[in-house]
């Protein structure tokens, strides 16, 4: 690879690296629905965002141990500020 090639190549990582922030925000998690569900203000707009954790996958609500799942990330999270990058879109 010539120089103009690797400089090109560089910029464009850092372009696209900046474009993948450029989607986070960050607020306050004001609710917990469940153990891989929380709900954030945002911090600009001032609007509550629900947001499913990614990866996460607790029993959800009436299912067993879903109260200590909730009480957990209840216990990590209510109340801190978090930053938030979306990573896709729930239905």
């Amino acid at each position: 690879m010539n120089r103009k090639t690797s400089l090109l190549c560089a910029f464009i990582f850092l372009l696209l690296t900046q474009l993948a922030f450029s989607w986070a925000w960050s607020g306050e998690v004001v609710g917990i629905t469940d153990g891989d569900t929380i709900t954030v203000l945002h911090s600009k707009t001032l609007k509550d965002v629900k947001i499913r954790l990614y990866g996460i996958d607790t029993p959800e609500k009436g299912q067993a141990f879903s109260k200590r799942a909730k009480q957990f990330t209840s216990d990590i999270v209510f109340g801190k500020v978090v930053e938030v990058h979306r990573m896709d879109t729930d239905r």
